[in-house]
């Protein structure tokens, strides 16, 4: 931290030894070290605002508030507000803590931080729209957000806006930790804009990132056509749950098994099939 007129030379200096003391871990020296400097300069917000994030991370959510609510008596700084309203935010209280979030960005609209946190607060009670309007935000500001391109392709994808959602997915394609989650949805959107080649490719890159896909690999071998037509039953109909469930939660073998049978019955079964059974690399021509 650099000096201001508001700011002692030794407060500072205290607070810069407590910055090291809380990367190290050692929380009980840090908050001594911040305590010296307040006292020397009471309205040091800073110092209360780091003070609040060392009690939040021992899981002291009452005194972190407490410390926040004093830092906030001083200055109505934003990133105290953005802090408060994470406290909130982790017991659930959405409403509680967007309004700590909304004026956050009224002070300072670019803040990404706060943008994606009310972006989230309005995701978790289902208002998407708004939640939309602030992830948008963040990319704006970071275009490879993760997290917000994640949620903005969820998002689009449950709007039924396959063009947008594979926008979010092109930006994070590199840098996705979730290969599945990815390659998941690059494949129903393929899907669903006709483009059943590059939908069975993605969707096979995440079948097989599941190292137990061998498994029902002797399973689709030994179905025969009318069996399968039988499990698929009303196709249109499965398709909806099936990928209600599996945007919703974790896929199973089941489900994957059922997605490939899906494409089988899509006008060139046999090369989707083909597909789905080849190991990476040893897939036929895509169908013309």
């Amino acid at each position: 931290m650099k000096a201001s007129t508001a700011i002692s030379t030794e407060a500072i200096s205290l607070y810069n030894n407590a910055l090291v003391f809380s990367n190290r871990g050692e929380y009980d020296h840090a908050l001594t070290e911040y305590r010296k400097a307040i006292a020397l300069c009471p309205g040091f917000v800073e110092a209360y605002n780091n003070i609040g994030e060392i009690y939040s991370r021992m899981g002291d959510t009452s005194q972190a508030i407490t410390t926040y609510q004093t830092a906030l008596a001083i200055e109505r700084n934003y990133k105290v507000l953005l802090n408060i309203g994470v406290e909130y935010y982790n017991k659930r209280d959405y409403r509680g803590a967007l309004a700590f979030f909304t004026e956050s960005l009224a002070k300072k609209p670019d803040f990404i931080e706060g943008n994606f946190y009310a972006g989230m607060a309005h995701f978790n009670m289902a208002a998407y729209e708004k939640a939309e309007q602030f992830f948008s935000r963040v990319v704006q500001f970071d275009r490879k957000h993760l997290k917000a391109n994640y949620l903005l392709s969820y998002i689009y994808y449950e709007w039924k806006d396959y063009g947008r959602t594979l926008e979010c997915l092109d930006r994070i394609r590199d840098t996705a930790d979730d290969r599945v989650f990815l390659n998941r949805y690059y494949g129903f959107c393929y899907y669903h804009l006709g483009r059943y080649d590059d939908a069975v490719a993605h969707l096979t890159d995440a079948l097989e990132a599941c190292p137990q896909y061998a498994r029902f690999k002797g399973y689709l071998k030994k179905l025969t056509y009318e069996n399968k037509r039988k499990e698929m039953g009303d196709i249109d109909a499965k398709i909806r749950e099936m990928e209600e469930r599996m945007m919703r939660d974790a896929p199973t073998l089941s489900e994957y098994t059922r997605l490939s049978m899906l494409y089988i019955f899509q006008g060139e079964y046999k090369k989707a099939e083909d597909l789905l059974l080849a190991a990476k690399g040893t897939r036929g021509q895509y169908p013309q």
